[in-house]
């Protein structure tokens, strides 16, 4: 068994993390691609952790040990499932959870390292890139109104950073809908593991973010990044912008969210449009409601730092596949 930091684990071919963590520590954040086989399901770690601080190190440690054992066939069949593979086991801090785990897969012959300071060590190296982000290919920033199309656009593109896909939010007032925003770590982790991932990128796109989405915050680094980046504007008809919105909203949208999402938006839209809106709502008229919250809401709050900007490029976006050729010509991809 040999002890590794995950920088040291990066370099290990054909390598399988193995999270022993309880599942509600797993789901918070872990290294990407990592299989989750826990030691304690949640109960059972609620369960030590409470006799550790009632009962001490001991006690804990003798309760741990029998529920462990109760389970020890069928841990080790999981693990089997493995064996061909160089595994990297790893705990929440590289102590007794992996440790004990990783000694007795060591003395059944089967290929393991254990990963130092475990999913603590693994953060410290997730924060130390994203404070000083170093990308691998110039950067460009797609930049445009609401309901342009820049996520679509984004999602089809080989080199790109999906920054409100791993935040699991779509940066507006009404982004949350239908979907789970990620923790902090998690986004962070997603992120990491993306920018290593374009090693070999001619160009990298990104959509314009402000400093957060949803309640997720962007590395400073990417940020100023992003800030000191070419921009390409993406320019979309207003009725196109109605369907693109429509179509990614229109079955999420439900009489508990809607209503309430723009009766907070009262004292920036006025009682007048906002009871239309909600009117309109409650008729089915959604398109309309999309059509006058981009006129009265999100195009006047957009549009003059939009104007501001010098873009390297403007690109109508009439059909997606066309602009997303054409975004990849600019960017140093095939085409160019």
């Amino acid at each position: 068994m040999n002890d590794i930091t995950y920088s040291e684990s990066l370099e290990i071919p054909d390598r399988i993390y193995i999270d022993v963590r309880a599942p509600i520590e797993f789901a918070e954040d872990h290294v990407e691609g990592a299989v989750n086989i826990p030691l304690f399901d949640d109960s059972e770690r609620r369960e030590v952790g409470t006799m550790y601080r009632a009962m001490g190190r001991d006690s804990a440690i003798t309760r741990g040990t029998a529920i462990v054992g109760g389970k020890l066939p069928e841990l080790v069949g999981s693990f089997m499932q493995y064996r061909d593979r160089n595994i990297v086991i790893m705990c929440a801090r590289g102590g007794m959870r992996s440790g004990s785990l990783a000694a007795l897969l060591d003395s059944l012959g089967m290929p393991v390292f254990r990963l130092r300071d475990g999913y603590k060590g693994y953060r410290r190296h997730v924060a130390g890139q994203l404070a000083s982000i170093l990308l691998p290919a110039p950067l460009f920033v797609l930049q445009g109104l609401t309901g342009t199309g820049k996520t679509e656009i984004i999602r089809k593109l080989p080199y790109a950073i999906d920054l409100e896909g791993m935040a699991g939010h779509r940066s507006s007032v009404f982004g949350g809908i239908g979907i789970a925003q990620k923790s902090q770590k998690r986004f962070e982790s997603l992120l990491c593991d993306r920018i290593r991932g374009l090693a070999g990128a001619p160009g990298i796109v990104i959509e314009g973010e402000s400093r957060k989405i949803g309640n997720l915050h962007l590395p400073p680094s990417l940020y100023e990044l992003m800030r000191c980046s070419p921009s390409i504007l993406i320019d979309t008809p207003l009725e196109r912008r109605v369907e693109i919105i429509y179509n990614e909203y229109h079955e999420h949208c439900t009489d508990d969210n809607i209503p309430v999402i723009v009766t907070g938006l009262t004292p920036k839209l006025g009682k007048k449009n906002a009871d239309l809106l909600i009117g309109l709502y409650r008729a089915g008229n959604i398109r309309e409601f999309i059509r006058i919250m981009l006129e009265t809401y999100y195009d006047p709050l957009y549009r003059h730092t939009l104007d501001r900007k010098e873009h390297a490029a403007i690109i109508r976006n009439l059909d997606t596949d066309e602009t997303v050729k054409q975004v990849m010509e600019l960017c140093g991809g095939p085409g160019r």
